[in-house]
């Protein structure tokens, strides 16, 4: 098999969000539920009072007029017998609006019982990215088979694809970017919901050539069974590993972090490991790799970058975080009563105040006898978020390190501290943030995302890893 034709098969047949979390799914179809409108004005209503509540700017991309006139319009829309998926497409975008990658409508588990039992339901295209202006095609796993890694979608059933980002990331806020990999990773289950059915119409790219085709859904079994026949004989690919660190070669040291979701305990541990090692082989460079990363907790990076410089930086030029008694609730259920210092502090506050905190100035990093001298190159992408973004944007505003790959997922000022909740009709649940972090400069005003200091894509249709590779190559 040709070297691309395996790269794109593993990113896209091997790693599929659809078959873990759809086959996860009821195999029988409940009776489906009915909702009053009544009932579904109570959780519109539920709804922007938790936002009101909870999140500390709600009206930072949507002023408080508009967001009503939204809210008299879902409203409007409601009517009696509305089902989960119909409440579902008129609640989402009231999250949406806010327009920030913590806020969103979780997708109504329901229908994968639906999407699992209707015939013909699921696109079988799978879907690798999304450029701006073309999604790229991942395995064409339909009977008609016209498709191959690499090509270039441009519409759906006479949508286009910059349009089916719109529509179908509705409830999600957030950078493009960022709402067009969530369609991507979710495509089956958003066409859907808003009845883009088969059989889909598509026009796509090859090699410049624009080329027509008309594919049929598949069942949910026909989709599993065909995907396990195209997969041949490829090596499963190895689950990403949350950390990891190796030798590239003689200059070069690559260590991987997918998350920083780790106990700061554990992740100086795993560090002190790292860094032994690079004291006893010395490199020229280190390659730190967080494009797939979406975050966690910010104090990791800070221990992280204690081992990369010794230059003073902040992880945030401020934070600050709405007192709400909900968020309260939350937080004694979770800790079971052991909360921490900064926890306590917030328990003490007013609900519904505001509170700044992180404003210090920069400060270098204490003494670190492991700290890595060579040259440092991080390596960014759309994946990079929350957390991992913070730990980003700080390397960039104080020039702690170079900044290789695409832009990050979201801007740097943005939003985190998660909460989530129910609404009590529909049971919808619903994330929005309590925090908004201010990026490390200081600069509220930017609604940028972190930017690499040197633009590098990866391309899907060679087999190689490009962003990796300049990197290498970078002296």
């Amino acid at each position: 098999m040709p070297a691309v034709l395996l790269k794109c098969l593993l990113l896209c047949l091997l790693v599929s969000c659809f078959c873990i979390s759809y086959a996860a799914g009821t195999d029988t179809v409940e009776s489906e539920k009915h909702y009053s409108k009544q009932e579904l004005i109570t959780d519109v209503n539920t709804l922007t009072a938790y936002l009101s509540e909870v999140h500390p700017d709600m009206y930072h991309n949507v002023s408080p007029k508009d967001y009503e006139r939204l809210k008299r319009k879902t409203i409007a829309a409601l009517r009696d017998g509305m089902t989960l998926q119909e409440a579902w497409l008129q609640l989402g975008p009231l999250l949406g609006v806010l327009n920030e990658g913590h806020s969103y409508l979780d997708f109504p588990a329901a229908a994968v019982a639906q999407i699992k039992a209707a015939p013909g339901a699921i696109f079988p295209i799978t879907l690798q990215s999304f450029d701006g202006k073309y999604f790229v095609a991942g395995a064409d796993v339909s009977v008609e088979g016209q498709l191959l890694p690499g090509d270039l979608i441009a519409s759906i059933n006479h949508i286009p694809a910059p349009q089916l980002v719109d529509k179908l990331s509705a409830h999600q806020g957030g950078l493009q970017s960022w709402r067009a990999l969530d369609v991507c990773r979710e495509m089956i289950g958003y066409l859907y919901v808003y009845q883009v059915r088969s059989p889909f119409h598509i026009v796509y790219l090859r090699d410049g050539i624009q080329h027509e085709t008309t594919v049929n859904g598949l069942s949910f079994e026909t989709y599993r069974a065909r995907r396990k026949e195209k997969a041949g004989n490829i090596p499963v690919a190895s689950p990403r590993p949350n950390q990891a660190f190796r030798f590239l070669d003689t200059a070069n040291a690559y260590l991987e972090l997918n998350t920083l979701t780790q106990s700061p305990d554990s992740f100086r541990l795993f560090l002190d490991s790292v860094f032994t090692r690079l004291q006893q082989q010395p490199v020229r460079k280190l390659i730190v790799d967080i494009r797939k990363n979406g975050g966690g907790n910010s104090e990791l990076g800070e221990i992280l970058l204690g081992y990369l410089t010794g230059k003073p930086f902040r992880i945030a030029g401020g934070v600050k975080w709405k007192v709400s008694q909900t968020y309260k609730d939350v937080l004694k259920a979770r800790q079971e009563g052991n909360s921490d210092q900064e926890d306590g502090f917030y328990f003490n506050q007013k609900n519904g105040t505001v509170i700044t905190m992180g404003t210090d100035t920069p400060k270098a990093p204490g003494a670190q006898p492991l700290r890595f001298t060579g040259k440092v190159v991080v390596l960014i992408g759309t994946h990079t978020f929350s957390s991992a973004n913070m730990l980003a944007n700080a390397i960039g505003d104080y020039h702690l390190a170079t900044l290789m790959g695409q832009p990050t997922g979201e801007p740097a000022n943005d939003y985190g501290e998660i909460i989530q909740l129910e609404l009590p009709n529909t049971k919808l649940g619903f994330t929005t943030a309590t925090k908004q972090f201010i990026r490390a400069n200081g600069d509220a005003r930017s609604t940028l995302p972190v930017m690499p200091d040197i633009t590098v894509a990866d391309d899907p249709a060679t087999p190689g890893d490009e962003v990796l590779e300049a990197a290498m190559q970078l002296k």
